[in-house]
């Protein structure tokens, strides 16, 4: 390590001006890829520990919980002393933030149970007393595999023509009970190997099955006596009672209970619901995952507060005022890169299932989908420690140039040449006669000295009114952006993955591009005053004027459809149809039949059996299917939409908003950073942060996630009852009470840019400052 700092010590002053500065950029580029990805994240946390929306925003707050008590503090002692240093443990904080952000993954992802084949023996082996002489007929019929497999016409049948047997008994055994008990577990059915096998693990002895259906034809039917049909059940029994299940069988029967899509078949509904009771008997619940990663943020707010209240200075103090546009348009460009990245990074992850080993049949575009969200973070964990580290150890400012000229001036009596240097302390603070930061001596001076500085900021009406606008702004959009990948997959039905790679392409790009032009038009027309502060309001008007208009964007996504299908029905999709196939608590699988009719899943849809041609390219059909309207087979291949225009459309109006709302970015910070007294630039930032951190980004995604919950119409059950993530949003809700509450609140911190506009009559943004005796005593290294 000391080798380290002798190295950086040797290093020419120019050449350590921009070392720095690289490694800035570097940091603020990695820091600002965990805040977007996080966003990514999301929602495969919230599926993974079944956490709501509100609570999941309440989660993304805590970064803030660490942020808002220490920014102003931080802000105030990092400007009196190497903020290089300071800046360096703000980032090693962070990645090891990143790192503790992933570790519920490996803490609290426990390998599924497995049922011992003996339980699966247990399962398909028919209950012994419907081999006894008494047994009754509703008995039998109630036997899973006679149940799943009796054909419509059979029940009318038996229902009109049985002998010995009550007919209202027998009616509601086969209507009236199977209603009563939907509540039980179902998740999957039977598998078919190739097509046209009629083999089936769940209900072995298939020909069998379609020889008796056959003869259920001959006998109901043609000479429509039902108790031969029923002593054909018994005979049936006894032989599957005397012989000993094969070992294939077993196994398949234990692979298709862990399957992820439900089907209509009782016995294998069982095996699920003893599987899911094993995973509710571990009691493992959301508290533990949401502690460590709330925790984990708290720790990344506290870091976070570093670069941006204490870099943004450095470079200020470093950079003429002429080239500050040019130069904090880079750097923020430069940032910009950080949540493309991100959403890159999320993109991919997303891809991956967050087992890294993906069930057969589910693919991304499930909505029950977890991508691998974990493994972001730690990349993002490990690559930010060097840099940081460098940061960290970056040495402290070298012996003043006027010092040095001195010296030289006394040894060699010829006229030094001026050096330059890294102000790597805030050259605006208050030094002594030896050069040396005057920082007030006691606890009780110090608060005294800041609370003076604060009173000093506030009173400037431009920074409170700008403070104001940027409160309200961020208010509206840190949330709004929080949820948005959580809204384009739910309302358009777009794929995880594919809206980090859209949010990437379309709305950060866009976002820099506008920073970018906007630095240029501040340069290019020389933007002071009342002219800058113009061109922010109208920049703030046109970007809510075109992300209000998203509003319009509606449209009927699979998953819309299927929500709006449940209204009609009092979200029971339970019908005659499927009545016997106890759906209620089967997983959200969306497919269609040939029509683009859709299902909530295979299950509902009535289908017995699946035909998987290719799994790894997902091409699944699912046959057999009692509840279609058009044929007897259903996909997911086959369901349709009418939102791939809207989403064109969507996207264009999130690239033209980012242009036009970045355009204002530059402006709005030098407006802050010129409107309070140079040397209370550091104060004045973090200030701001704190109270933007205390009155938006704390509240702001919880506000969102209550927003985003009240237009939840089905949830997830969790193993105690309660309600866990939200599975289907009523698309018209979420989209109009989304985008109205994100217009209402910018249209409000407008009101504060016409209060600057008042205000900034005198306001010099590159103006160049006149240099005390003191200052220039240092000169300022001018960045070309």
């Amino acid at each position: 390590m000391d080798r380290i700092k002798e190295t950086m010590k040797n290093v020419p002053p120019l050449n350590r001006m921009y070392c720095f500065f690289a490694l800035f950029c570097f940091v603020y580029f990695l820091e600002a890829i965990g805040g977007v990805y996080m966003v990514s994240a999301l929602q495969s946390i919230e599926r993974q520990f079944q956490i709501p929306s509100k609570m999941s925003g309440l989660m993304i707050s805590a970064s803030d919980f660490g942020y808002i008590p220490t920014v102003a503090f931080i802000s105030y002692m990092g400007s009196k002393g190497n903020r290089a240093r300071w800046i360096g443990g703000g980032c090693l904080l962070i990645a090891f933030a990143n790192f503790m952000i992933a570790t519920p993954n490996f803490l609290f992802r426990d390998p599924p149970p497995v049922l011992n084949l003996s339980t699966v023996k247990d399962a398909l082996r028919p209950p012994s007393y419907l081999a006894d002489s008494s047994v009754r007929p509703e008995q039998l019929l109630n036997y899973g595999p006679f149940k799943d497999r009796m054909m419509k016409f059979a029940r009318n049948e038996l229902t009109n023509n049985v002998h010995g047997v009550n007919q209202s008994d027998l009616f509601k055994v086969l209507f009236g009970d199977l209603f009563e008990n939907v509540q039980m577990e179902t998740k999957l059915a039977r598998h078919k190997r190739e097509e046209g096998d009629l083999s089936n693990p769940s209900n072995p002895n298939m020909d069998e099955m379609k020889k008796m259906t056959e003869f259920i034809k001959k006998t109901l039917i043609e000479e429509q006596n039902a108790t031969v049909y029923f002593d054909l059940l018994k005979r049936y029994i006894v032989q599957k009672l005397k012989e000993e299940p094969d070992m294939a069988v077993l196994k398949e029967a234990q692979k298709s209970a862990t399957a992820p899509y439900g089907f209509c078949n009782a016995i294998v509904n069982e095996l699920r619901k003893l599987i899911d009771d094993m995973k509710c008997a571990r009691n493992h619940t959301k508290t533990g995952p949401f502690a460590i990663i709330f925790i984990a943020l708290f720790f990344l707010g506290i870091g976070r507060t570093m670069p941006w209240s204490l870099g943004v200075p450095l470079i200020d103090d470093n950079v003429k005022r002429k080239n500050l546009p040019v130069y904090f348009a880079g750097m923020f460009f430069i940032r910009i890169l950080g949540p493309i990245l991100g959403f890159s990074i999320g993109s991919f992850s997303n891809r991956l299932y967050y087992t890294l080993e993906t069930p057969p049949g589910l693919s991304p575009r499930d909505p029950t989908w977890i991508g691998a969200w974990w493994l972001g973070f730690l990349i993002i964990a490990a690559v930010m420690a060097g840099p940081s580290l460098a940061l960290f150890l970056f040495p402290n400012p070298m012996k003043k140039a006027s010092d040095a000229d001195e010296e030289q001036e006394n040894s060699e009596k010829i006229t030094p040449k001026k050096k330059m240097t890294l102000n790597l302390v805030d050259k605006h603070v208050r030094k002594g006669a030896n050069g040396e930061s005057l920082v007030p001596q006691g606890f009780q001076n110090k608060i005294a000295d800041f609370q003076k500085a604060v009173v000093e900021i506030m009173k400037s009406p431009i920074y409170s009114g700008s403070l104001v606008g940027r409160i309200l702004d961020v208010l509206a959009f840190k949330g709004f952006m929080v949820f948005l990948p959580k809204y384009l997959e739910n309302h358009y039905g777009i794929p995880q993955y594919k809206v980090q790679m859209y949010l990437a392409m379309f709305g950060i790009i866009g976002f820099a591009v506008g920073m970018v032009s906007g630095s240029f038009v501040m340069r290019r027309f020389k933007l002071e005053g009342r002219r800058a502060a113009s061109f922010v309001a109208i920049c703030s008007f046109a970007a809510i004027i075109i992300s209000c208009s998203k509003m319009f964007l509606g449209c009927h996504s699979v998953v819309n459809s299927v929500g709006l299908k449940g209204q009609e029905l009092g979200f029971n999709y339970t019908s005659e149809c499927n009545a016997d196939c106890s759906c209620d608590s089967v997983d959200l699988f969306p497919v269609c039949d040939v029509a683009g009719t859709p299902y909530y899943s295979p299950c509902h849809a009535g289908c017995r059996n699946v035909t998987i041609f290719d799994a790894k390219s997902y091409d699944i059909h699912f046959t057999d299917c009692q509840c279609t309207e058009s044929g007897s087979i259903v996909k997911r291949d086959w369901c349709k939409d009418d939102c791939q225009d809207k989403i064109v459309v969507y996207f264009a109006l999130v690239i033209v908003s980012g242009i036009v709302g970045g355009m204002g970015v530059i402006p709005g910070v030098l407006i802050i950073l010129r409107s309070v007294a140079p040397e209370h630039r550091s104060i004045s930032l973090g200030v701001s942060g704190f109270l933007i951190s205390l009155l938006a980004t704390l509240p702001s995604p919880v506000i969102w996630g209550y927003i985003i919950d009240n237009a939840c119409l089905v949830w997830d059950k969790t193993c105690t009852g309660s309600g866990g993530a939200c599975t289907i949003y009523e698309p018209n809700t979420l989209r109009i009470s989304m985008h109205l509450v994100y217009g209402i609140i910018r249209c409000v911190a407008l009101l504060s840019d016409v209060w600057v506009w008042y205000y900034a009559t005198d306001l010099k943004l590159m103006t160049e400052e006149k240099e005390n005796d003191e200052v220039e005593k240092v000169e300022k290294i001018e960045m070309r």
